[in-house]
């Protein structure tokens, strides 16, 4: 597939923390496949930041198929405290997606589940409280657009391909997600717009928002 630039942009950057917004089909980190050891986001950070002594950590990821708003942490004590709040759930992180159905808006949805991977890297499934970790993901069905029904999303956990699983788990069809819902389009219609921090944290700013590309 020819890659599409750019790979990602900055929507903020300061001493402490750098947000970007990540194009879909890039990886957030580098793997141990020669095709994405150097072709990944932390990569292109490294070395955008390295120009001015600095160094990215990560602090959280997006799924290769999924745009949107990732932080990076510049300082190991700021990269700790987002991870420790990420962790506890009090960071608001919105997310638009469209599934292939016509729906009326309005719908609500609460869906728990609980995840378990065959593997690193490998296809997620839904299993019990046992052997999987919990997966909570609140949808709301919003207005259509020409090739479907967009779809609000916000998660209080953030494990792999969870908003994917939540959808596939209402026998709804994400658009061009081919591993979970099986349905080709053009791209996967998922898209991570906003990340919200707790207003008592010691960073200069606490909202970071991208304009959604299909909800109204």
């Amino acid at each position: 597939m020819k890659r599409h630039i750019p790979y990602y942009h900055v929507i903020y950057e300061d001493s402490d923390v750098l947000v970007v917004y990540k194009e879909r089909d890039l990886l957030t980190v580098r793997t141990s496949d020669p095709k994405t050891s150097f072709c990944n986001l932390f990569r292109f950070l490294e070395i955008e930041l390295s120009k001015k002594g600095e160094r990215p950590y990560l602090v959280h990821r997006l799924d290769y198929e999924t745009s949107g708003l990732l932080i990076f942490a510049k300082r190991l004590e700021i990269k700790q405290l987002l991870q420790s709040l990420f962790e506890e759930r009090k960071v608001v992180r919105l997310y638009e997606a469209v599934v292939a159905e016509r729906l009326p808006s309005g719908l609500n949805y609460d869906v728990r589940q609980f995840l378990a991977s065959n593997g690193k890297g490998g296809r997620v499934y839904p299993t019990d409280e046992t052997h999987g970790k919990e997966a909570i993901t609140h949808i709301t069905t919003k207005n259509q657009i020409q090739i479907g029904t967009t779809l609000a999303i916000s998660i209080e956990t953030g494990r792999r391909a969870q908003i994917r699983l939540a959808i596939s788990s209402l026998r709804w069809h994400l658009l061009g997600d081919n591993k979970y819902s099986k349905t080709p389009a053009k791209r996967m219609y998922l898209n991570a717009y906003r990340l919200e921090f707790p207003a008592d944290i010691p960073l200069e700013k606490h909202i970071f928002e991208a304009k959604p590309l299909w909800l109204n």
